[in-house]
C-alpha cells in the first residue's frame, strides 16, 4: 500500500512539475513574443514629400539655372560653328567647278568628317550636362536623405513615409517644409560646378 501511495505522490508530483513547465514555456514564449510586438510598436511617425523638397529646394534651382547658362555658352559656341560650316559649304559649291573631281570629293570628305566631328561633340556636351543634373539631383536627395534621418533622430520618430506612399495622413506629421528649410540652409554657400569630361 505504501508503495501505491508513493507512486501516485510521484505522479502527482510529475504531473504538477510537467504543468508548471509547460505554463512557464507558455509564459516564456508570451512574453518574448510582446517584446518583439513592443520593439515593432510605431508611436511616432512623420511623412516627407521628397520630390517637393528636391523640386523646391534652392540648391536644386541654382542647379538649373548654371546647367541653363551651360546650354546657352554651348548653343552659342555650335551657332558659330554651324555659321562657319555653312560658309564652308557655300565655298565649296563655289569651288566645284574649279576644282577637279578627286580634289572637289577630298574637301567634300573632309567637310562631312568636321560635320560629323562637331555632331559627336555636340551630342558629348548634351550627355555631360544631363549626367552634371543627375549627378547634382543624386547629391541634394543624399543630403536630404540625410536630414530626414537627422530630424527623425532629434524628434524621435520611429519611421518616416514618403508622402506618394501614405493615402491619408495628419498634416502636423508632414516634416516637408523643416527638410526644405534646412537643405536651403545647409548649401546656401555651396559652390556648384558642372564637369565637363
Amino acid at each position: 500500500m505504501i508503495n501505491i501511495q508513493s507512486r501516485f505522490l510521484n505522479v502527482i508530483l510529475g504531473a504538477i512539475c510537467f504543468f508548471s513547465l509547460s505554463t512557464f514555456s507558455v509564459y516564456a514564449q508570451e512574453n518574448a513574443a510582446s517584446e518583439i510586438q513592443d520593439s515593432f510598436k510605431l508611436e511616432r511617425i512623420a511623412v516627407v514629400n521628397i520630390d517637393e523638397v528636391l523640386r523646391d529646394a534652392k540648391a536644386t534651382e541654382r542647379v538649373r539655372a548654371l546647367l541653363d547658362e551651360k546650354r546657352e555658352e554651348f548653343q552659342n559656341d555650335f551657332a558659330t560653328r554651324e555659321a562657319s560650316l555653312l560658309q564652308i559649304e557655300k565655298d565649296l559649291q563655289s569651288k566645284r567647278t574649279l576644282l577637279s573631281e578627286e580634289a572637289y570629293r577630298a574637301e567634300v570628305a573632309q567637310f562631312q568628317n568636321e560635320v560629323a566631328s562637331i555632331q559627336k561633340e555636340i551630342q558629348f556636351k548634351r550627355q555631360a550636362i544631363d549626367k552634371a543634373f543627375q549627378e547634382a539631383q543624386d547629391e541634394i536627395r543624399a543630403l536630404a536623405a540625410e536630414i530626414v534621418a537627422e530630424i527623425a533622430g532629434s524628434q524621435k520618430l520611429d519611421v518616416v513615409i514618403n508622402k506618394s506612399s501614405a493615402l491619408v495622413f495628419r498634416q502636423d506629421l508632414d516634416i516637408t517644409e523643416a527638410v526644405i528649410t534646412q537643405l536651403n540652409e545647409r548649401t546656401k554657400n555651396a559652390r556648384l560646378e558642372i564637369q565637363e569630361e
